[in-house]
């Protein structure tokens, strides 16, 4: 580092956000979405920081970068800094309360297509100043976002286990076996898993939960599958199970509508309902904000479910 450099003129906090941001991603297109900035400027504000400290902070190769001996070191001092900042920032939001800031939530899909948008419409009415996002993606990938604290929280089935993280037990769910109201199976009581191992089953892909606990309740029955199509969402599992293209295994919230108005009924079959537990996980080292608190007590609460016509007996897991 030259001599008599001062951090304090040459260097800016934004620069230092960006060069973590992509330290964190490995990725400077990454980083380039995360804080919705351009490619170009994302590696604009690098360049200006590289030549502030005078040495090079990352290996570009390829697509992939990596932090040189330079960058490990201002990485390390970068991440405490920010870590202040962001704590002075949340002792300041708390003292002005829950007027203003940002709420970031993810979700596993079943949950945060037909669950969380009630609830943060509901958490949005209480507290009209907050900026709320809500992003949708696997449970790995909503909970890498967390603990990369890209989310604040995110609200998934069956969490994968991190030590980083805090999971926190929300609601329970259950997976039911539905077919079209025609269907020659409809009305007939006390169903075994091997009665259905010929009729055609729609499921979603092979990493999604309901597709887990299927297989899952299949083996136990010592029953085979029969996997006539992988669709990628609830909303069209259902369309195909209304048009008679097969049977399926889905959670009650998503099908509430359809069972209501007859377009599915629900089979009787032994070991169903499977009951699932969904959870709130967030990082476990960050001091939350405000907000973030206020929001999974929020949760916690059943008040906001009556905004999407579940079923009244589900309800918090059970212990």
């Amino acid at each position: 580092m030259p001599d008599g450099l001062d951090l304090d003129r040459s260097v800016t906090l934004r620069q230092l956000r960006t060069f973590k941001t992509v330290a964190d991603l490995s990725s400077f297109s990454l980083a380039a979405q995360q804080l919705r900035l351009s490619q170009s400027s994302i590696s604009y504000q690098v360049k200006e920081l590289e030549e502030a400290i005078g040495m090079p902070l990352l290996d570009r190769l390829g697509k992939k970068v990596q932090l040189t001996e330079a960058g490990s070191v201002l990485y390390s001092y970068a991440r405490r800094a920010l870590d202040v900042l962001d704590e002075a920032s949340l002792a300041l939001e708390e003292m002005n309360g829950i007027k203003r800031g940002k709420l970031r939530v993810g979700a596993s899909t079943t949950v945060g297509i037909y669950l969380l948008p009630a609830a943060l419409g509901a958490f949005k009415k209480l507290h009209p100043g907050l900026v709320i996002s809500l992003e949708i993606g696997t449970r790995a990938r909503v909970q890498e976002q967390v603990l990369l604290n890209e989310l604040d929280l995110a609200v998934v089935g069956p969490a994968l286990k991190d030590p980083d993280l805090a999971i926190l037990p929300f609601i329970s769910d259950e997976l039911v076996v539905v077919a079209p109201a025609n269907h020659e199976l409809a009305g007939r009581r006390g169903l075994a898993f091997k009665d259905l191992q010929d009729q055609p089953f729609v499921m979603r892909e092979p990493a999604s939960g309901s597709r887990s606990e299927l297989e899952k309740a299949a083996r136990k029955a010592g029953a085979k599958l029969n996997v006539a199509m992988e669709l990628g969402s609830n909303g069209a599992i259902k369309h195909a199970v209304e048009s008679g293209l097969g049977l399926a295994v889905i959670s009650r919230y998503a099908c509430a509508l359809e069972l209501s108005s007859g377009r599915l009924v629900e089979l009787d079959v032994r070991g169903f309902p499977i009951r699932r537990d969904w959870h709130i996980v967030h990082l476990r080292r960050r001091r939350l904000p405000t907000s973030v608190l206020a929001f999974i007590e929020f949760l916690k609460g059943t008040s906001w479910l009556t905004r999407v016509g579940a079923p009244g007996h589900l309800g918090p897991p059970t212990d």
